[in-house]
């Protein structure tokens, strides 16, 4: 089960790296409505890691 939710989290965040890069490029071509969008979907992705973390590690403690 901790393997589980530990796969997701690093899914999550490669993720949230791809947007990250996606994100990058826009701002290169100076599309600022891109580069918003793509940071929110990034920093969600990112959250959604964190909490999985803190889930697996709660599962642990029980």
């Amino acid at each position: 089960m901790k393997n589980k939710f530990m796969i997701f989290a690093l899914a999550a965040i490669l993720v949230s790296f791809i947007f990250g890069g996606i994100a990058w490029q826009k701002l290169a071509a100076e599309n600022m409505d891109e580069v918003y969008l793509n940071l929110a979907y990034s920093t969600m992705c990112l959250s959604v890691a964190f909490y999985l973390w803190h889930i697996k590690d709660e599962k642990s403690k029980s």
